[in-house]
């Protein structure tokens, strides 16, 4: 799968495009200036952005491809973003180092994701974010983007109930459209979430 996204990111084309997501455009007020993780943040349109806000941006990948991208698109934009090259399979959370963790479209297998949900709440600090937007295993039938393993989408349910005794700013389930480069292409079923740690 890393040479696959490794190869994907090689090409001039951003894949997603250079503009960010449009669930984080809107949940950007609900995140703290201060420390910020982009996991699988691929080619730096999320973290390109809020740098460009005025965070302190980290952003991780397992692509080296998509980390060159990223500084590209940082200096296109004149913004810094701290790049580094992790695999979500084997890399080590620190303990209540970030104020915000976001995750826009990363999927994994199962044991990854259970293993990065468990990451992330480990390395939020008390009251800080997580933000994501995900596929539900509903996209597999609307066919605009995101993996074609059913195992790799996310059940809302189980998202919610990782999340126990988070503050729940916002959930919604369901339709929204996304033009993202030529990866994602209209309607599709997303969960999107903005839990605050106790």
């Amino acid at each position: 799968m890393k040479a696959h996204w490794n190869e994907r990111f090689s090409s001039e084309e951003y894949y997603y495009g250079k503009e960010p997501n449009d669930f984080l455009v809107t949940a950007q007020p609900y995140i703290p200036k201060g420390n910020i993780l982009c996991i699988a943040e691929g080619e730096g349109r999320n973290s390109v952005f809020l740098a460009s806000k005025g965070y302190d941006v980290t952003a991780w990948d397992f692509a080296p491809s998509g980390l060159e991208k990223i500084k590209s698109l940082a200096a296109e934009r004149s913004v810094d973003v701290k790049t580094e090259l992790h695999d979500l399979a084997d890399v080590t959370w620190e303990e209540e180092k970030w104020d915000a963790i976001v995750h826009i479209f990363g999927h994994f297998p199962k044991p990854i994701f259970n293993r990065t949900m468990q990451g992330i709440q480990k390395s939020l600090k008390p009251n800080g974010f997580y933000v994501s937007e995900l596929y539900t295993k509903e996209q597999i039938q609307y066919g605009t983007g995101g993996p074609g393993n059913p195992e790799f989408l996310c059940d809302p349910k189980t998202l919610l109930e990782m999340f126990t005794g988070y503050f729940i700013k916002h959930f919604f389930i369901g339709e929204v459209e996304r033009i993202e480069g030529s990866g994602h292409t209209g309607i599709a079923h997303v969960v999107q979430s903005v839990f605050q740690k106790k």
